[in-house]
């Protein structure tokens, strides 16, 4: 792919790139001569003038790209993020317990939809540049905690290229983070390992590495890292920062600890451009069906206020 010229790069100064914009801004820069048309339309309001301003610079990006720069520039996946798999919904813990049954009916919308899973491999190609683009109806599914109630939906799951986040010091104990709930144990984790699951980092003890010392967010990441490739040596050199905690330096650090990739909590989709390790994911609700997933697999996005509304 070509690289953008000098003028490109000074007209994309200090905007949003593709994924960065809501859904609506997204759809409406795919719309033919919409650009020229917002800009002689040339709203008064502030907010509409800005609007202009993006969709007639992306309508110039457009013709003066080839169709090989201009499928990298839009090309993008979603990630979900899952916790529990129990469906107790117990007080406090609505919002990441999902009834595994409720899962696979996701799973099989997505499917029926012509939705592919994206492996991490091929994630890493994308960010890289070794891949120049992706095709449409990507995603990626993550799974943080590994809760043990996870080990039985995630073996059903394992041909869709899942990912699971382990708390290394944690394993085969309760988790303090949530109600003292219990986490798998290294036999389970290497059983899923085995039949295709991508087995990733999720701290030592589940901390909070933004609130950390230097020297104890150190031993949370080296050591994690160092705990995966014993137990589970074809472990990814991936990270899931637990509560999606983090900063600059933890990035920084996470990079220096031997990672190659993070996952924020952060909503959005990803695309070109993105930091590899400040990676967009849209958390699954236990009350999300599957209509709701596909909402947040194409958007990257919360449901919007009015579906919440009429769902309550």
């Amino acid at each position: 792919m070509q690289a953008a010229t000098p003028e490109r790069g000074e007209r994309n100064a200090g905007r949003p790139s593709w994924c960065e914009a809501p859904w609506r801004t997204r759809l409406a820069r795919r719309l033919p001569l919409v650009g020229s048309l917002a800009k002689l339309l040339a709203p008064r309001s502030r907010r509409w003038r800005q609007l202009a301003d993006d969709l007639s610079f992306w309508e110039e990006v457009r013709a003066d790209s080839s169709e090989e720069e201009w499928r990298r520039l839009t090309s993008s996946y979603a990630v979900l993020v899952y916790h529990r798999f129990a469906g107790e919904l117990k007080r406090g813990q609505e919002r990441i317990d999902l009834d595994p049954r409720r899962f696979r009916r996701q799973l099989r919308l997505l499917r029926l939809l012509g939705f592919k899973p994206l492996a991490l491999q091929e994630q890493l190609a994308f960010h890289s540049g070794e891949r120049n683009d992706l095709p449409r109806r990507r995603f990626a599914i993550t799974v943080d905690d590994a809760m043990a109630d996870a080990v039985e939906p995630l073996r059903q799951a394992a041909g869709l290229a899942p990912q699971l986040f382990v708390p290394t010091a944690e394993v085969g104990k309760t988790a303090h983070w949530i109600d003292g709930e219990p986490v798998a144990d290294w036999d389970e984790v290497r059983e899923l390992a085995a039949a295709g699951v991508t087995i990733g980092s999720h701290t030592r003890h589940h901390s909070r590495l933004s609130r950390l010392a230097e020297v104890e967010r150190e031993v949370e990441l080296v050591g994690s890292l160092s705990d995966l490739r014993e137990q589970v040596p074809n472990a990814a050199a991936a990270i899931a920062y637990p509560n999606g905690d983090h900063d600059g330096a933890v990035c920084e650090a996470a990079r220096k600890a031997g990672y190659v990739l993070g996952y924020t909590t952060e909503k959005g989709r990803n695309g070109p451009g993105a930091d590899p390790f400040r990676l967009r994911r849209v958390s699954v609700h236990g009350a999300d069906g599957a209509l709701a997933v596909l909402w947040k697999v194409l958007t990257g996005e919360a449901l919007p206020p009015a579906w919440l509304r009429l769902r309550r």
